[in-house]
This record gives C-alpha cells, structure tokens and sequence, in this order.
C-alpha cells in the first residue's frame, strides 16, 4: 500500500533519503543544497537526462528535490516519482563547468528510477548509473575545457569569488579539501555565504595558490562591472531529455 506523505514530510524525506544514499556511494559524496521546490529550481534546466519519468515530477507545484555532489564535480538530482511512493527519481547533472552546449552531440547517461530504500537504490545508481555517467563526463568536460589545465574565477556584485574549471583534480582540491561548493544552477564552484569577506578572500588566495603549485593556469577577471545591473533570473523550463537510445 502507498504511503502519503504530507508537504510537511516532504523535505526530511528528500534529505534522508539523499543523504543516506550519498553515505553508501563511492568517493565522499555530499548532500546539499537543502530540498527546494522543483517549480522554483533554477537547477533543473543543468540536469544532462531526464527521461520520461522526470517530466510529471518537473510540472507538479509540490516536489521537493535535493542535490548530491561528487569531489570530482558530478552530481544527482533526487526527488520523489509522482504517484510512487516507494521510489525516487536520481538524475545525472552536466558535469561541473559544462553547459548543454558542450554536450550536444554526446550520449547522455539516463536518469533512473530506484526504489526507496537507501541500500537497494544506492546499489541502483552504482550499478546502472555511475559507469555511464563517468564515461560520458569525460568528453563532456573536454569539450567545455577552457584550455589546458585552466581554472577561471570571476567576481559577482558582491565581490564573492566563483571558479570554473572541469578539471577533477582541481575540483576534488576545491570541493573535498577546500570547503567550496558546487553550484547546481551554473556548474561552478563557490563559498558559503557563511564566509565573512576576509574568510573568503583569505580562503581564495589558499586555495589558488595551491592550484597553480599543481601547475593549474589561474585566470581571475570580473564577471560584470560593479554598477551594472544584476542579470534577471532566466524562466524555469523544462530540462532536456538529451539523446535517445
């Protein structure tokens, strides 16, 4: 029998679900951002492949999601299947520092449907998901590359520091030693808001100089002239299904 969850529940269901599929994946996978409402997601328009199973959850006004993010910049989108309560829909995320352009052309790893139990579906997406979702991400990150062994920071209005780069050595330096996060809306990687301003410049400047001691090729430009207006946020569309079989 289904069991029916109240929007009250909804979010703790998310969270504990993804954080313990996240604790049986290999490589320190994280949980976060917190469960958001999919219809208010900025995130979803990075998500590789949704299938056909995604788009009931994706047009439903109450479906909460969460975020699990590798070390090496790849990350699931988790939510709730529409009408099944006893399964989740786990989603492969462009990895970090593409765009859909980089992708286009490329075969895109399937999102899949698990069952809700943490082991049998942490077990799924091992199985099913992992193998192919890594090997697509590498031609994906080499065509969004830069150029060779490049790190790009940008500053916001705020002064705060975001960095871009598809390299997996910079970004397990980044994400898994230096307290970064990986922005699921934009694929680049950022500090807490937490961070007082002389926390994060002093954070920065470790963490740079680090990268070029790797022989990583550091750029730092601004994003937009302080005065300029800040961009519109861009409507929520449904993501892509990416390639057919």
């Amino acid at each position: 029998m289904s069991v029916i969850h109240s929007p009250q529940q909804a979010p703790a269901l998310v969270n504990g679900f993804a954080t313990a599929v996240a604790d049986r994946l290999p490589g320190r996978w994280k949980t976060g951002p917190a469960a958001s409402l999919v219809a208010e997601e900025a995130g979803s328009h990075r998500i590789w492949h949704s299938g056909p199973l995604a788009y009931t959850a994706f047009n439903a006004a109450d479906v909460q999601r969460c975020v699990l993010t590798s070390p090496h910049g790849l990350q699931l989108y988790v939510l709730p299947r529409p009408h099944r309560s006893d399964q989740f829909l786990v989603l492969p995320m462009l990895p970090a520092g593409c765009q859909q352009k980089h992708v286009a052309g490329l075969h895109a790893p399937r999102g899949i449907a698990v069952p809700a139990d943490p082991a049998r579906g942490a077990s799924e997406v091992r199985r099913r998901m992992l193998p192919e979702y890594r090997l697509a991400s590498m031609p994906a990150r080499r065509a969004a590359s830069p150029g060779h062994l490049q790190v790009q920071v940008t500053f916001d209005a705020e002064h705060r520091p975001h960095i871009r780069t598809t390299y997996a050595r910079a970004l397990a330096e980044l994400l898994a030693r230096d307290d970064f996060l990986l922005d699921p809306a934009t694929g680049e990687c950022h500090l807490s808001d937490a961070f007082s301003e002389k926390q994060t410049r002093r954070q920065l400047i470790k963490s740079l100089e680090r990268l070029r001691h790797l022989d990583f090729n550091v750029s730092v430009r601004l994003r937009r002239p302080l005065d300029a207006p800040p961009r519109q946020p861009v409507p929520r569309t449904n993501p892509p299904r990416g390639l057919s079989r």
